[in-house]
């Protein structure tokens, strides 16, 4: 920690006399910045000020986004006389396509700074250009570094502020890549794994039914007996050709080992064998085969549970990362990784997508603080879950691991002790899974994430359930949260460290809400499963069917609870201990659990 003050007092007066040096472009005012290097960050060293890179200008549309969000509600809502009635990319287009005068102006401004006008492109509310960076430092008064992340030896090309004309900050919501530092981490546990030592343990015992819950069992080791018995899903399969699709989102490298999900189907899900997958790779990612150092557990344990508990569903994983073309252009558009942003990348590749390859429902088990990330970020990113919600996909995200917070302290400068919510479960247009454990009954697992969002506020859909929730607790940690914000999770499903896994070849067992996310989605890829056999439209955004129409389709947890805000964070530095930090469940919604758990044959019967 002390090494990473000295370093922000550094750049504070190192980045003066480079901004200073840059010779800065006239009448431009600072339109972002952080006021220091974000924790566990370091510089290391300077672009060529000849490097190609792509820059991203997010067009600010804040009336537009409001109708079009508004739209989105009234397609997902099922009393809506246009429910269902999901948008294709050229209808998406024509809804979000800015006013051509802020286009024309954006435009202007950088052809007049110097780019050329063959490296602009327009597409819907952004507006893409490659220029190389002393270019961009003098258009942007600025000077960029490349920082690294030394525990994952990460880097990134950013500054800590730029500068806009006046005249166009309100129509412009960011430019990137700039002052996003974050990356998005799996919210996975793990037993203690060593494939030295698991060679000589005894394989973990198989028992059970899909449809008879044996809760001895269960409650030590959940197999997919378990949570087909648990939740109702029972002997189900889906229609193959239903059109119903799931996906699976890969970011930090990590891979499915075909050889592995082959082992977990011979045990664990025998009537799933030769099941496969299909890779999409977005901007280089890739699917290695073999690879000890880089692959993890989290992809793994992802496709081991959404392919066999949707089993029949196509199922595919989105693969986003890796590296990109020599020289960049707008169509390739990264020379190196440390431009590469993945929310961005894997987001608007999926929003472009054709309804006939667009997935259904997409698992996302991966998040970071709801701080690390710039503010103009966040609400980007979480338009493109809204755009995705339009198009009538279903996206299910982790609410994390750490409780109320991992590391309860302030990125601000401040160092104020608070609770920390997960993005991008806390953007209101996902649907947000926390964990249980055990069965009969159900309970509130300790490390399911879950609070209240400091950047988005509650939704209407979720606004009676979540303040009943804060009348009972009152003024319990009053402070440490955004009252008005909105509620994390929406749902729960099985998340302790007793899901068996299958990584390089060794069996272990695995949890977090890494496992409650891929759950919770296999169950709706199979509710669409049955509509679309149907001839009916996929389910789409969830949530406010989930808050009204569905709720007696699923189990109120009502024991348990989670914990967090320890006096060291699970990366290992100092963070402020709150004492008895955590939310309880209880009757209704809570911030640990949402709204329960699925009931599959209840649920089929109310998406009607």
């Amino acid at each position: 920690m002390r090494l990473v003050s000295f370093l922000a007092s550094c750049w504070a007066v190192y980045s003066s006399f480079l901004l200073s040096e840059a010779g800065p472009s006239s009448g431009l005012e600072v339109f972002e910045e952080l006021q220091s290097i974000p924790t566990s960050w370091v510089i290391d060293g300077e672009p060529s000020p000849s490097e190609l890179v792509l820059y991203r200008i997010a067009i600010r549309q804040d009336e537009t986004q409001a109708r079009f969000q508004q739209h989105v509600i009234d397609i997902s809502t099922p009393e809506h006389a246009s429910y269902g009635q999901h948008l294709d990319y050229d209808d998406l287009t024509s809804f979000l396509s800015p006013a051509r005068h802020v286009s024309s102006n954006i435009r202007s401004w950088l052809v007049a700074a110097g780019v050329s006008e063959s490296n602009i492109q327009v597409d819907k509310d952004w507006i893409n250009f490659v220029a190389p960076i002393d270019l961009a430092e003098n258009m942007l008064n600025t000077r960029f570094y490349y920082f690294r992340h030394p525990a994952t030896n990460t880097k990134r090309l950013r500054t800590l502020e730029y500068s806009l004309p006046p005249d166009l900050h309100e129509h412009i919501q960011m430019v990137h890549p700039t002052i996003h530092f974050g990356h998005p981490e799996p919210h996975v546990r793990s037993a203690a794994y060593s494939a030295d030592d698991d060679a000589d343990d005894e394989p973990i015992p198989k028992y059970g039914s899909a449809t008879q819950l044996n809760a001895t069992y269960c409650n030590e080791t959940v197999s997919m007996d378990c949570l087909r018995a648990l939740y109702g899903v029972g002997d189900f399969r889906a229609n193959r050709t239903s059109g119903a699709k799931l996906g699976i989102s890969g970011f930090a490298q990590s891979h499915i080992d075909y050889h592995d999900l082959a082992l977990f189907v011979d045990k664990w899900a025998p009537y799933a064998k030769g099941a496969n997958f299909s890779v999409v790779s977005i901007n280089g990612g890739n699917n290695t085969q073999n690879d000890t150092e880089n692959s993890g557990t989290e992809a793994s344990m992802d496709i081991e549970l959404g392919l066999t508990l949707a089993y029949n569903t196509p199922v595919t994983f989105y693969t986003t990362g890796g590296r990109g073309p020599l020289i960049p252009d707008l169509q390739q558009p990264y020379a190196n990784t440390s431009v590469q942003e993945p929310w961005l990348e894997h987001l608007q590749f999926l929003v472009k997508l054709p309804d006939k390859d667009l997935p259904n429902v997409l698992s996302i088990s991966y998040g970071e603080d709801e701080q690390s990330l710039p503010a103009s970020y966040t609400k980007t990113v979480c338009n493109l879950f809204s755009q995705l919600a339009g198009r009538g996909v279903s996206v299910i995200t982790s609410s994390g691991d750490g409780g109320p917070g991992d590391g309860c302290i302030t990125n601000d400068g401040k160092n104020t002790t608070r609770f920390m919510p997960q993005f991008p479960s806390s953007c209101p247009w996902v649907t947000s899974v926390g964990g249980t454990y055990g069965v009969e009954p159900e309970k509130a697992v300790v490390l399911s994430g879950g609070g209240f969002s400091d950047r988005f506020a509650r939704p209407s859909w979720q606004d009676d359930a979540v303040k009943k929730y804060l009348s009972k607790i009152g003024g319990t940690f009053e402070g440490l949260y955004n009252v008005s914000g909105r509620g994390i999770p929406d749902v729960a499903a099985q998340g302790w460290v007793n899901h068996p896994t299958f990584y390089l070849g060794y069996e272990f067992m695995n949890g977090g809400t890494s496992a409650s996310t891929p759950t919770f989605a296999a169950i709706i890829a199979n509710l669409n499963s049955i509509r679309m056999s149907k001839g009916k439209r996929p389910l789409g955004f969830l949530n406010p069917w989930l808050y009204d129409k569905a709720r007696s389709g699923l189990t109120d947890i009502t024991s348990g609870g989670s914990r967090g805000c320890y006096n060291e964070s699970l990366s290992g530095f100092p963070s402020p201990e709150v004492i008895g930090a955590g939310w309880n469940a209880t009757v209704g919604w809570d911030p640990v659990t949402g709204l329960g758990t699925p009931l599959f044959q209840k649920l089929r019967t109310l998406m009607d």
